[in-house]
């Protein structure tokens, strides 16, 4: 069995950490033999910052980066006298923004003596999480770099490609529910209320707000169509403050076992995003995580959106200004129209939940991710 060192922002608390590398190699909190999880902020530091304001994140941006170097040095430097002929994963990257020489010369002696696998499931370089210098040095030192799309591959160098293995993003948390009593409690609810639902973390906030009047219409249409009721229900660490004559908005702070909840709980999960070089990077992560609880989903013809939603689990809606040639299937449907589609017809919604769990059990599966992990790292 070898030794598995992994290198993540914080391995409970950061989603793409999570959900990408922890749930496998440290599942329940536990981390399976011969792996170790190395989290560059505590969860503490971790929570302090993602609570700071604008004003905040300019004030501590030094003394936080100034922990990233120290805390990732101890742990390169920890690995660098007790590693041999195991292997590194390194989620995004070691240190953001910009990483230090003296961590590039440590990467480079651990990588003769390891196997080395970058791990990325967004456009690091587009929000700059990453420095161009830095993404091309991991491309370069990586043995194998694993990424969620063909967009994402296509921001490696051609003269690396052959070290790409795409692999999305999954949720192996939602398979102790019964999709059968799922179903069951979502249709006593669905005869007075609809529920959607987002989780996201609050950078998605900007993508959610400009589709609030359409919602709001919608559920005017609802009421007056079926006497129903129309609920928003948004699981984020910020709140979604908008006004609505309709349309009830619930905000929820997110906690993982309250958003697992929230997701069993709701009928139609919804991602919108703009088409932009950043969300063109996205790995349709919250879709694939609704559909492991046989929920109907609704997106944005964005990206990797178009490879997860097919016309039988849910509608993909193509936004002003989204390339028409990535866009395919429902993109004529708008917010609107498939919100009440879905909603008006039980029949109709519970064909697309059944849908929906099989193509996540086919496609997106958490055993076929670990299976892979598994396999690249050698442990048993």
């Amino acid at each position: 069995m070898k030794n598995v060192s992994i290198y993540v922002e914080n391995a409970r608390l950061t989603p793409s950490a999570y959900y990408r590398l922890t749930q496998y190699f440290c599942p329940r909190g536990f981390a399976i033999p011969g792996a170790r999880m190395h989290s560059s902020l505590p969860d503490c530091v971790y929570r302090w910052w993602h609570k700071q304001g604008s004003i905040g994140r300019r004030v501590f941006s030094v003394p936080l980066y100034l922990f990233y170097v120290l805390s990732t040095l101890f742990f390169l430097l920890e690995d660098l006298v007790s590693m041999r002929n195991g292997v590194v994963i390194i989620s995004r990257a070691i240190v953001p923004r910009r990483m230090p020489a003296l961590h590039k010369f440590l990467l480079r002696r651990l990588a003769k003596k390891n196997k080395l696998i970058w791990d990325f499931d967004d456009n690091i370089l587009a929000n700059k999480r990453i420095s161009p210098t830095d993404f091309k040095f991991f491309s370069m030192l990586s043995h194998t770099i694993v990424v969620t799309s063909g967009f994402l591959k296509s921001l490696i160098e051609p003269r690396y490609s052959d070290k790409v293995t795409m692999l999305p993003t999954t949720d192996g948390d939602m398979l102790d529910y019964d999709p059968k009593e799922t179903l069951l409690k979502r249709r006593q609810l669905y005869q007075r209320e609809v529920r959607l639902v987002w989780v996201a973390t609050d950078t998605g906030l900007a993508y959610l707000y400009p589709l609030v009047p359409e919602f709001d219409e919608t559920a005017k249409a609802l009421e007056e169509v079926t006497g129903k009721k129309l609920s928003l229900h948004v699981v984020c660490n910020k709140p979604l403050l908008a006004e609505t004559s309709r349309l009830e908005i619930v905000n929820i702070r997110w906690e993982r076992e309250v958003a697992k909840k929230e997701i069993v709980s709701a009928h139609i999960g919804i991602m919108p995003l703009p088409d932009n070089d950043f969300t063109r990077g996205k790995g349709g992560f919250k879709l694939i995580q609704y559909m492991s609880t046989a929920m109907p989903v609704i997106a944005s013809a964005v990206g990797f959106n178009n490879q997860v939603v097919t016309e039988d689990i849910g509608f993909l809606i193509r936004e002003t200004g989204t390339d028409a040639s990535n866009c395919r299937g429902s993109e004529e449907s708008t917010w609107k129209d498939a919100i009440l589609k879905l909603s008006s017809d039980w029949d109709y919604y519970a064909e697309l939940s059944l849908n929906a769990k099989k193509r996540y059990d086919e496609h997106f599966s958490y055993e076929k991710n670990k299976t892979f992990w598994m396999a690249v790292t050698g442990i048993s």
